[in-house]
């Protein structure tokens, strides 16, 4: 783990991959250091989440469009990666309602902006790599990214929320359990929006 600037972060658009990058050099140090700064939600899911969730923008549409070029479906590729962009976006919130909303269960007492906070530090790996997406069939490996998104969530617990030492892993499991019922919900919806694009653009060109 590599030593990052001491002091905490300031969360601009221009200090964005700076944050995130010093972050997933040594996520501990990063988040001991930024545990109790105060940065309000809008400012956090503008400056820092709204910045970063377009990786995965950038990296689906232009995917989508080299894999998709060959049948014209240019509408298509738009629509999953504005959904992608969108969905990226409302998952830090959610994530950080789910945090906030169940820390009681574990002994946890916090705010929506810092499990907020701790929700975009959680998706800050899972950003970075899905520039992998940009070559469809390797697409996968930004699963590492989710995995390496747990662990931040695992040191997070207690050092950003004062999760009690033996409650992290329980805590971990709620929160991945209610997050996949939400997002269940919210992938159905999104996935029948961009079904309706993607008929349109093939056989309505």
């Amino acid at each position: 783990m590599g030593p990052i600037p001491s002091g905490p972060a300031t969360f601009t658009m221009a200090t964005a991959f700076t944050n995130a990058i010093n972050l997933l050099k040594n996520p501990a140090a990063f988040m001991r250091q930024n545990k109790d700064n105060a940065v309000p939600v809008n400012s956090l899911m503008i400056n820092y989440v709204a910045v970063l969730a377009a990786i995965p923008f950038i990296a689906t549409l232009v995917g989508d469009l080299w894999y998709f070029a060959y049948r014209g479906a240019y509408g298509y590729s738009f629509a999953v990666a504005i959904a992608t962009y969108v969905l990226d976006v409302a998952a830090v919130y959610v994530i950080g309602m789910i945090i906030w909303r169940l820390g009681p269960n574990f002994g946890t007492t916090t705010d929506q902006a810092k499990a907020t906070l701790l929700a975009a530090f959680v998706y800050t790996p899972v950003f970075l790599i899905s520039i992998l997406t940009i070559i469809p069939f390797i697409g996968w490996i930004t699963f590492l990214g989710l995995i390496y998104g747990l662990y931040v969530l695992y040191l997070g617990l207690p050092i950003m929320l004062g999760t009690p030492p033996g409650k992290e892993m329980t805590y971990i499991i709620a929160v991945v359990v209610v997050a996949i019922i939400v997002y269940a919900v919210i992938g159905a919806i999104i996935g029948a929006i961009t079904a309706i694009f993607f008929v349109r653009s093939f056989f309505f060109p």
